[in-house]
């Protein structure tokens, strides 16, 4: 169990995705198929016409899906064991701080945990990221991210 009292064998999937049906649907498969056609620019840029809100909650959820997938590939490779310390190299080392008083020092695969399920948190947060049809955005939402 990490501090957040998940387990191990948690694999982080967004508890919610883009609802069926709704416009936000139909920009993730346009990010899909403008990411998959190889133009990079193309696939960035938002939609003519569309929400910028939008835009960014599609990509921000297929952004976490992709870090999901990469990270559930090397997690048995780096265990605490392994990897002891959370870091950017020997300079840089990475304290976990969040809902504690005093920044902790974690594990790599203990901080990542951590911190993916902060993100899912906030993902599944329908104050900052709404699901339902007609629900705005918070004003700061470009802002939030």
């Amino acid at each position: 169990m990490n501090f957040l009292g998940l387990s191990k064998n948690k694999t982080f999937k967004p508890k919610k995705n883009v609802p069926e049906g709704t416009k936000q649907q139909q920009l993730q498969k346009y990010a899909e198929a403008t990411l998959g056609s190889g133009d990079l620019k193309l696939a960035v840029v938002l939609p003519e016409g569309e929400n910028i809100n939008e835009w960014y909650a599609v990509n921000t959820y297929d952004f976490f899906n992709q870090i999901n997938m990469l990270y559930g590939t090397i997690t048995e490779f780096c265990t605490p064991q392994e990897c002891p310390v959370m870091s950017a190299g020997p300079q840089f080392e990475y304290y976990w701080s969040d809902g504690f008083k005093k920044p902790t020092k974690l594990s790599a695969p203990d901080y990542v945990d951590n911190l993916m399920e902060w993100v899912q948190h906030q993902l599944d947060d329908e104050t900052l990221f709404p699901s339902k049809i007609g629900v705005p955005f918070p004003r700061n939402f470009p802002q939030l991210h």
